[in-house]
């Protein structure tokens, strides 16, 4: 994901998802690409999904709530922030350097953490 080709590490996660299926990083690595690529509200979906199966996995738990500010669903972000209990998610820098997160999320979570519309 470092490259920033997003279509072919979507790919390159759905292979690791499907081989290894409770790797949930291989899973929430595609859905963070799948968001970079456009596919915003499948990746919401899958968000979920994750979370539903990881109720306390603080990457999807931050990517929803970054995603979910960024749609305009503040109230749901502000609900799934409050779940996020790593403070390395506070950290912009940290995310898009260490974690990597594609520049659309985290230009979302920037906004978040900001109060400021998208």
């Amino acid at each position: 994901m470092g490259l920033g080709n997003w279509a072919e590490a979507e790919t390159c996660f759905s292979k690791a998802a499907a081989l290894a299926p409770f790797f949930s990083f291989a899973a929430a690595n595609r859905t963070l690409a799948m968001y970079q690529l456009g596919n915003t509200e499948q990746a919401i979906r899958e968000m979920r999904t994750l979370l539903r199966r990881y109720p306390d996995f603080p990457d999807m738990r931050a990517a929803l709530a970054a995603a979910q500010w960024a749609a305009g669903r503040e109230g749901d972000a502000e609900t799934n922030w409050q779940r996020v209990e790593d403070p390395r998610y506070r950290d912009v820098n940290w995310v898009r350097c260490k974690r990597r997160w594609p520049p659309t999320l985290v230009s979302s979570l920037e906004a978040f953490l900001q109060l400021k519309s998208l």
